[in-house]
């Protein structure tokens, strides 16, 4: 129950009232009115009857219920007197909405249409905005888009910069509302984020701030939504607004829920069930129907199931639905019957399912995908509680069916993953019950596995995979020359803005303007990207799976899902499938609450660089292989492993059966791939010959650019403090070592270094002939803003920046090479569910890369140039992109090298990739000259195996 409940609290808490009142004037309020106050706001009209100032005073002062009534009173009053003045009637409109939406409805259309006929463009922008709020929240999506028309036309007629902003701000409300493009919901609130602050007003700031929050918690953007409540609460406590505070506390309570769902912590839902009365208690006091409803359904699924809380909570569902009726709010109505009947299917199912079928009509009835994806979902989790687990498997797959139709709203590939991401918990709680299903025998065991694998194919990495299906089904799609143009030049400005970020002298007050330009130029740059093509996409099955890998390979795919929800219900587990071509297996491992500090810690421990990891390491293995890897057939020498949630940050390489034993990869080649649909991909391509051009740039000096002189032991660095790194002089050695080991090959290197190592030079290579791009230089990465994550070059030309960002990588147009990141962290960075990690490995995926070699960690210049020195040498006599590197890494544990140094670096996609051919006749030079040393060296090579025994007790922490 838990992925449902969350989803629809953080879809449904509002983005219809998430716009808020578009006030004419800072919304000042007020504890109950005197008397006085009131008849001081009717003098101030009759003195002042032509502006807006004098309305608002009402509305200023009759915040809280106790002297709303008289103030509606006197308001009626002034218009049967003054039936020429609409602000009043706006006014009336705003007093109304909070508990009778009808009549506000009434009023701001009378108040609209007014301000019409005398030509006052501000008070109809302002009347529309809330006439829309008003329609979209009683369901009425057509008559509320042609007031988002109608606001657009007047805004921009006016001339007046302000109502063009909140023009933005209702279009942006347009698409969240429908569930249409949230990615462009978001870039246009934004936009109006730049226009408003600091100079605009508050009501401005309410109108804008409000649907912001909501939109990044719609799109997973939890952290910045929390930002932005906070400013909103701010802006509520200071002009004392209790229509505001009263969302600000729904809002912090969903977001919390959130947090805990990600993060369980003990104790965790009676802290979630404080809050949401708490919230409940604020739309009282302001008044508000709408939060008071969607308040009392968050305490409703809050509470336990002891006799007391069900009947607590079914009286707030009750109240719930009876607001939403008599308030005419058909989205609110919707989530309290599907809430209802996920609370009534453990104690009367006929009065469940009776709720789902009102629930479903209704949705059905205002044809909004998000309704019906989240009225699907709780139609399966009434399913899960009332009928046999495999009738509740199939409602199950139709809920998904209908988060599909919702993912395909969204117009750019960004916006679809972070939508998905809301909704994974729902992909792995299906696939999780579908194998416990096979474990009973409920479903066959074999069909289980197969549906089970479906929806994990179904979840993993969608984006990507739909973006490099694409790329070879479709043609190039041309850009219309205005559009190409004005992306340029769009490009060029973020160059220029980034360069001067670069400069360690700006002043904070420079650097944050210049933030804030930098901010909307990369709006901007989205806006005119071309549109995502979309391809059908045709998903792995098991049994394909099975049949295409090799004898020596075995897939494992993780599902790092959770054991129970909030209330307890099961909510599918975490599991490991192993899929070989002699068949399938399925083995529970902990979930994802247990796996991330174990993950951590193992991490911090490698950290040390003492050999302490090693117990932690057994651990990991013991849960997550173990039982697998005993199994498999003899022949298998290869795992690729597809990685899910915390996983992503795991170095399988470290892991070992027991403290004592050799780690992971001195058994296996190891190689991660995001899904096995993506791995078809790449196989099914024909094979290029392993010949061609390997480019390879070391040490990139950006001169004056950068400020820092002294030599850097890591290849790191935070993105502002880009400017601060300091030169690789091993990198340079690196690249001298890679050229000189492939030179005897038939792929022919290409050395750039210094400021040769360009951006410029990079992105005017003839990719058609490259087989391998090798890249050893300083790499950042950006979390908060993964587009701004960037490997470190020269620029080359008076244009480029030097930072060369997954927006211009996918642009590169790589074929089917090996791209060797030695960088820091190329293979972390963001992490989105599903999806996976948004890292710099992940954008070169996307420019046509086969298999790409990066770290999860900062690399130690020096150790990275000794590992990959090691990696070319087997690379070059043909071995394949998985194999070369275990061998390195052996070699480097063998010569007791920690973990630290070797564990990190990983293949990412095809471990078979053999992206060169030796020279024909023999070997290349690297591996003649090891022979011809060998025999020389054979004494001290004796004398070298006790020393490197030696050396790799110590590195395992022993005496």
């Amino acid at each position: 129950m838990t992925g449902g409940r969350r989803q629809r609290v953080g879809w449904l808490g509002g983005f219809t009232l998430g716009v808020g009142l578009a006030l004419c004037a800072p919304a000042w309020a007020a504890v109950p009115p005197e008397p006085s106050s009131l008849a001081r706001c009717e003098e101030s009209f009759d003195a002042h009857p032509e502006g807006s100032d004098a309305a608002m005073c009402f509305f200023r002062n009759a915040q809280g219920l106790p002297g709303r009534d008289e103030a509606r009173r006197r308001l009626q009053g002034l218009i049967a007197r003054h039936p020429d003045r609409p602000w009043l009637t706006l006014v009336l409109g705003h007093m109304e909405l909070l508990s009778e939406p009808a009549l506000a409805e009434a009023s701001y259309l009378r108040a609209a249409l007014a301000f019409r006929e005398q030509g006052d463009a501000e008070g109809e922008v302002l009347a529309g905005i809330n006439l829309r709020s008003v329609l979209g929240m009683r369901g009425r999506t057509e008559e509320a888009h042609q007031w988002v028309l109608r606001v657009g036309e007047v805004a921009r007629a006016s001339g007046d910069p302000k109502l063009e902003v909140r023009a933005l701000i209702l279009e942006a409300a347009e698409l969240s509302d429908l569930g249409q493009d949230l990615g462009r919901a978001y870039r246009l609130l934004k936009r109006a984020e730049a226009l408003t602050f600091p100079d605009g007003t508050d009501g401005m700031k309410k109108q804008l701030l409000s649907p912001l929050a909501t939109v990044s918690v719609n799109l997973g953007r939890f952290d910045e939504a929390r930002d932005i409540f906070a400013r909103l609460a701010e802006l509520a406590e200071r002009t004392k607004d209790a229509g505001t505070e009263a969302r600000v506390r729904f809002a912090l309570a969903n977001l919390a829920w959130r947090r805990q769902e990600e993060r369980p912590e003990p104790g965790g839902r009676l802290e979630l069930l404080r809050l949401a009365r708490e919230a409940l208690a604020s739309a009282e006091r302001a008044g508000s129907k709408a939060f008071e409803a969607m308040s009392l359904r968050l305490v409703a699924e809050l509470l336990g199931d002891g006799p007391e809380e069900r009947n607590e909570a079914e009286d707030a569902l009750g109240r719930c639905i009876d607001i939403a009726r008599e308030t005419g709010l058909p989205e609110r109505r919707i989530s309290c019957l599907w809430t209802r009947a996920e609370r009534r299917s453990a104690v009367d199912a006929a009065a469940a399912w009776r709720d789902v079928d009102e629930t479903l009509a209704l949705a059905a009835e205002h044809d909004n995908p998000l309704y019906l994806a989240s009225a699907w979902r709780a139609r399966s989790m009434v399913a899960f509680r009332t009928s046999p687990l495999p009738e509740a498997l199939g409602e199950a797959e139709r809920a998904l069916a209908a988060v599909e139709v919702l993912r395909q709203w969204q117009r750019d590939a960004t916006s679809q993953a972070e939508l998905f991401s809301s909704w994974a918990s729902d992909y792995h709680r299906l696939a999780g019950r579908t194998l416990e299903a096979g474990e009973a025998s409920a479903v066959p065991p074999r069909e289980a596995l197969e549906r089970a694998f479906a929806v994990s194919e179904r979840l993993r990495a969608r984006t990507l995979f739909e973006a490099l299906v694409a790329s070879r089904a479709l043609p190039t799609q041309e850009e219309p020359p205005e559009q190409r143009k004005a992306r340029d030049g769009v490009l060029r400005g973020l160059s220029a803005t980034q360069r001067r970020l670069l400069d360690p002298a700006l002043s904070a007050s420079e650097r944050t303007r210049l933030l804030g330009e930098l901010q909307e130029l990369e709006r901007r740059e989205r806006e005119l990207r071309p549109a995502t093509q979309r391809a059908e996409l045709s998903f792995a099955s098991l049994s394909a799976t099975e049949q295409r890998l090799g004898e020596e390979e075995a897939l494992l795919v993780f599902l790092a899902g959770t054991d129970h929800d909030l209330q307890g219900e099961r909510a599918g587990g975490a599991w490991v499938l192993a899929v070989t071509r002699e068949g399938t297996r399925a083995y529970r491992i902990p979930e994802r609450a247990r796996l991330r500090p174990m993950v951590a810690l193992l991490s911090g421990l490698i950290e040390r660089r003492d050999g302490s990891e090693a117990a932690a390491a057994a651990a990991l293995y013991a849960q997550l292989l173990a039982p697998a890897l005993r199994e498999l057939p003899p022949k298998v020498s290869r795992l690729l492993l597809v990685p899910d949630g915390p996983l992503h940050d795991l170095p399988f390489a470290a892991l070992r059966e027991h403290a004592d034993a050799p780690p992971l990869m001195t058994r296996y080649e190891l190689a991660r791939v995001p899904s096995a649909s993506l791995l078809h991909h790449w196989r099914e391509q024909p094979a290029r010959p392993p010949e061609g051009e390997a480019l390879v740039l070391a040490d990139p000096d950006r001169g004056g650019t950068l400020q820092g002189t002294a030599v850097a032991s890591a290849r790191g660095g935070m993105f502002l403090e880009t400017a601060s790194l300091g030169a690789l002089p091993e990198a340079r050695r690196e690249g001298r070592t890679v050229s000189e080991a492939l030179e005897d090959t038939a792929v022919k290197p290409r050395l750039l270094m210094g400021t040769e190592a360009s951006e410029q030079a990079l992105k005017a290579s003839h990719w058609d002939a490259v087989r391998i791009l090798h890249v050893a230089a300083h790499a950042v990465v950006d979390v908060e803003s993964p587009e701004r994550s960037a490997l470190v070059l020269a620029p080359g030309a008076a244009g480029e920046d030097g930072l060369l960002q997954p927006r211009e990588i996918a642009e590169l147009r790589l074929r089917d090479a090996l791209v060797v990141l030695s960088s820091c962290r190329g293979a972390s960075g963001a992490q989105l569910a599903g999806e996976g990690v948004l890292s710099l490995a992940r954008a070169f995926f996307e420019s046509g890369a086969r298999a790409v070699v990066a770290s999860l960690w900062p690399m130690r210049d020096a150790e990275a140039a000794e590992l990959l020195e090691r990696y070319y040498r087997h690379l070059a006599a043909g071995q394949g992109a998985a194999s070369a590197l275990r061998e390195a890494q052996r070699e480097a544990w063998e010569d007791g090298e920690p973990a630290a140094m070797w564990a990190g670096l990983g293949v990412m996609g095809d471990a078979a990739l053999v992206p060169v051919r030796p020279a024909a006749g023999g070997m290349g030079r690297s591996v003649l000259l090891g022979l011809s040393a060998g025999a020389g060296l054979l004494a001290l090579g004796l004398w070298g195996l006790g020393m490197r025994r030696a050396r790799r007790k110590r590195g395992s922490g022993q005496a």
